[in-house]
């Protein structure tokens, strides 16, 4: 159904709770441009509905590389989602965005203002840019009389801005999102523990969350603050998902290895952000070849099917198995 794929793993920010360790150092291995048209070519000869391009690193750093993929995307009837920190979506790529029908850009902001936002992304500036940026598609977007892309904020829970959940609400009210998702943080080194909630902050959060779902309500922005109510659920990266009860596919934690595929900039897959990079690569081999065959694919599935996730399906967020338990809800 979705194909998520990295055109890079370079980035021009340094964000503090960031976990690719090599986004400054030059680009490894990564897909041409002809390849990676290839493999949505062949993502839509299968059946692919929807292209999700994001990151690892900020996937506009291919300047043309990442716009053609695009396009080539809406030549096949794909939706499009683009996840962006913002800063180098410029007028012209906004213009070819709208021209080209895009569905969706996730512009990825973590506070309400510069003091909170430029410190966790580790460059002075980049909030203004961000918002400007996501202001300037939405101007252009009423000016053309069109709904797509449509808007989206990405938010990462930290101690440094746990307390701003309605004002990122306003925000996102401010710029023309209609949805904003806040995702809690997973930590892996230091620098990312030392962002970690406390046992208070998490229970701050789980007391803040109604008011600021009652203003996304007000504001008619859709949230995912439903996931934080309860602070057991802030964290990620400590518990693996629910087992539910029922045979074959009900029975399975997560879904995912049966409709969804990551690529990563060189080509390697998994079936989720979470184990990017474990399955086989299909810088060589047909994207049906590895989705039908590829072990560590079929491994999943099999788990899964037999209630037995990966040890790091533990670092899954609360937004993704939400989704799954919807499609879930439908079988």
């Amino acid at each position: 159904m979705t194909l998520e794929m990295y055109p890079t793993l370079s980035c021009n920010l340094n964000c503090l709770f960031c976990d690719t360790t090599d986004r400054h150092r030059p680009p490894v291995d990564e897909l041409s441009e002809k390849r990676l048209l290839e493999i949505v070519d062949e993502a839509a000869a299968i059946g692919v509905k929807r292209l999700f391009l994001l990151g690892g690193g900020e996937p506009l750093l291919r300047k043309k590389a990442t716009p053609a993929v695009m396009e080539r995307a809406k030549f096949h009837g794909m939706e499009g989602i683009l996840t962006t920190n913002g800063t180098l979506l410029g007028s012209s790529l906004a213009a070819q965005l709208i021209a080209m029908a895009w569905d969706e850009v996730h512009f990825s902001i973590d506070g309400p203002d510069a003091q909170t936002h430029d410190p966790l992304r580790g460059q002075p500036g980049a909030f203004k840019k961000t918002v400007r940026n996501a202001c300037r598609l939405s101007v252009l977007k009423r000016r053309a009389g069109v709904q797509t892309p449509r808007i989206a904020l990405h938010f990462v829970l930290t101690n440094r801005n746990h307390h701003t959940l309605t004002q990122m609400v306003e925000l996102a009210a401010a710029i023309g999102a209609f949805r904003i998702d806040f995702d809690a943080l997973i930590a892996y080194t230091d620098a990312q523990k030392a962002l970690a909630l406390t046992a208070e902050q998490r229970q701050a959060v789980a007391d803040s969350a109604p008011k600021a779902m009652a203003r996304a309500h007000e504001l008619g922005i859709v949230t995912t603050l439903d996931n934080f109510m309860h602070p057991d659920k802030i964290d990620r990266g400590s518990t693996m998902p629910p087992i539910p009860t029922g045979e074959g596919f009900k029975a399975a934690p997560c879904l995912k290895a049966w409709h969804y595929l990551v690529v990563a900039a060189d080509g390697k897959t998994s079936p989720c952000c979470v184990l990017a990079g474990q399955g086989g690569s299909i810088a060589n081999t047909p994207v049906s070849k590895v989705w039908q065959d590829d072990p560590f694919m079929n491994s999943v599935r099999e788990g899964m099917l037999a209630g037995q996730p990966t040890p790091r399906c533990k670092e899954c967020s609360w937004n993704i198995l939400s989704h799954e338990a919807l499609i879930r809800s439908h079988l």
